[in-house]
């Protein structure tokens, strides 16, 4: 029997289906070379995957880093096969009866491990995931543990896009499987166009059913505005820091009165680096949602190191650049809207005459919608543009509305609703399209979700989100002109588009979409904090079924309802209240003294 037969036996217990197709296949991916501790080592593609040194005490190494994250009853998914040096140093370091499993985008570089090294009965229990990788995450879940996922680098790196959608498929279903209820901290900033998208996400989490702390900076926008009106420079950008240093410690004595199981910020929320470090030597988890253009907002460069998370609505070189400035963990999460508020509506004809037109677009006076937007005017069909910052616009002025004054959500709405064609132009400090066109604005979403039809600027990350036959978009301004009188003329065709539109944005693209994904991501990340909150393992009945045969603990958790969420100080609490007389049992003690320390512990100030 060959040495490659011989460990297919072992691999058989765990996965036969994958040794089939082993066994049916063919290798030589791998470049099997001597490493100069007379091991061998690969290499794929020309990279090595291995040291070309020491690969055992380079795999030891890494497991033992791995290993102090690692907790009870997880499962362990190791990306990156190789030749399974890490797999199994991991294995000898983690206890007998921790689960393993070993995600495998490559039959054929198994297979060449498999002839190269033997398994030996460390690889006896592994779990073996093969074929697709919504395949692979399904068969994980079935083990029905918490999911840890450890990357084994330059195994990795060759499979990076089967495990981006490893990681999806396994980031979305987490988001199905949501049960239990957070307490999430949400900070907003003080004034700016992320102000309404934080009370977005305030009320998706709430409608998930979880307990949201709101942090309200936008109370204090009058004084920051007021500091803003100081002519001196200097002395304005000081105050308005020193302002903002403030609020950043204020946040930090708001969440010490009840501290969360996450703290999420906002794009533009007043926490600074310092305070965001003391909270991570605390071990609070933050998350910061970037809805910006990274290119135009850049001061993510002074603050990348201080969430633990960040989700952006750019990609590949937003996410690079993050992690470059020392962004830890950095995800693409696009915009969205909420059907609460982006909706359609019942318009009197009093309502349809005022905020209606046969085109319109609504926003600011940035310099490139003044310089395209006039090749709208002076056509058969009705103009008008509403929004503010369009001072000095005067071959505008016959379509501008109210003024050119700020108009609020309400009449946004209004318009979408009463207006034929929305042209949605997305802003930039240029004068014509924007020439890095990728991220989807915030409008386009809630456009959709209002059923109303739109034109939008093109953006390469529009096929994303949203079909042509849901959107029509526009590569060159010039085209707009010409595309109008078609849309006018088809009633049918554009209400048809704009329907589909709000059924996509109704099946993918709401808030509460958005928060679920995020949530998913981060108790992926943290399986043993958020993720156990989220499966419902802090919950009471799952509490009591895993107290096993410990009556004492069984009773402290008796009192409390089956599907609450039951943690240390809520015990702590109910033991409190039978009052300073009460003759308490030693359990009851032991549980008083460690909330005693938990608290010291979360001391912020």
């Amino acid at each position: 029997m060959t040495l490659f037969e011989r460990n297919c036996a072992v691999v058989t217990a765990g996965n036969p289906e994958l040794v089939a197709r082993m066994k049916s296949g063919e290798g030589s991916v791998l470049e099997i070379l001597d490493a100069r501790s007379g091991v061998a080592s690969a290499k794929r593609g020309g990279r090595w995957l291995h040291s070309a040194y020491d690969p055992v005490r380079e795999a030891e190494t890494w497991a033992q880093a791995q290993a102090a994250s690692c907790k009870e009853r997880e499962l362990i998914v190791v990306a990156g096969v190789g030749l399974l040096y890490h797999v199994e140093a991991l294995r000898r370091v983690l206890p007998p009866d921790q689960r393993i499993a070993v995600a495998v985008p490559s039959v054929a570089e198994l297979r060449d491990a498999l002839t190269v090294r033997p398994l030996g009965s460390w690889g006896e229990a592994l779990l073996w995931c093969a074929g697709s990788p919504e395949a692979s995450v399904e068969k994980l879940l079935q083990e029905n543990r918490p999911i840890r996922m450890l990357s084994y680098g330059p195994a990795a790196q060759p499979e990076a896009d089967w495990l981006e959608r490893f990681g999806k498929a396994l980031t979305s279903m987490a988001a199905r499987k949501q049960g239990g209820q957070l307490t999430i901290a949400v900070v907003g900033p003080i004034y700016g166009g992320s102000l309404p998208i934080a009370g977005y996400v305030r009320r998706a989490l709430e409608s998930l059913g979880h307990k949201v702390q709101w942090i309200d900076h936008s109370v204090h926008a009058r004084s920051y505005e007021t500091m803003g009106g100081l002519k001196d420079a200097r002395n304005r950008q000081l105050l308005q820091s020193r302002f903002a240093e403030v609020l950043s410690q204020y946040t930090m004595a708001s969440l010490a009165d009840s501290p969360p199981d996450l703290v999420l910020s906002l794009a533009q929320a007043p926490l600074t680096l310092p305070v965001l470090q003391h909270l991570r030597k605390k071990k609070f988890l933050t998350a910061m949602w970037f809805v910006e253009n990274y290119r135009h907002l850049t001061y993510w460069q002074q603050m990348a190191a201080g969430y633990e998370f960040w989700f952006v609505i750019q990609k590949e070189r937003c996410q690079e650049a993050l992690r470059q400035a020392g962004a830890r963990q950095v995800h693409y999460l696009p915009m969205a809207a909420d059907p609460s508020v982006h909706r359609p509506l019942e318009l009197t004809e009093a309502e349809r005459q005022r905020y209606g037109a046969d085109v319109a677009f609504v926003g600011a006076g940035y310099a490139n919608r003044r310089q395209l937007l006039p090749s709208l005017i002076g056509h058969p069909w009705s103009f008008k543009i509403w929004g503010n910052e369009w001072d000095g616009a005067t071959d505008l002025l016959p379509a501008l509305q109210l003024g050119g004054a700020r108009i609020d959500t309400e009449t946004c709405m209004k318009v979408f609703n009463a207006t034929r064609i929305n042209v949605n132009l997305h802003s930039t400090t240029g004068l014509g399209l924007d020439p890095q066109a990728d991220f989807v604005n915030p409008r386009t979403f809630e456009l959709a979700a209002c059923g109303a039809f739109q034109l939008v600027d093109h953006r390469s990350l529009l096929d994303d989100v949203f079909s042509s036959e849901e959107v029509s978009s526009f590569r060159e301004f010039r085209e707009v002109p010409g595309m109008v009188p078609k849309w006018l003329l088809d009633d049918a065709a554009r209400t048809a588009m704009a329907a589909r539109a709000k059924a996509r944005v109704s099946a993918e693209h709401t808030y509460v979409h958005r928060m679920s994904e995020l949530l998913a991501q981060v108790g992926v990340a943290h399986p043993d904090r958020v993720g156990a909150v989220l499966r419902g393992d802090r919950q009471q009945a799952a509490l009591i079924d895993r107290s096993g045969d410990v009556p004492e603990l069984q009773r402290l958790l008796a009192g409390f309802a089956p599907g609450q969420r039951v943690e240390l100080k809520d015990v702590a609490s109910s033991i409190r209240a039978k009052g300073p007389g009460a003759s308490l049992k030693r359990e009851e003690l032991m549980v008083l003294m460690l909330d005693e320390y938990r608290s010291e512990t979360r001391d912020l100030l």
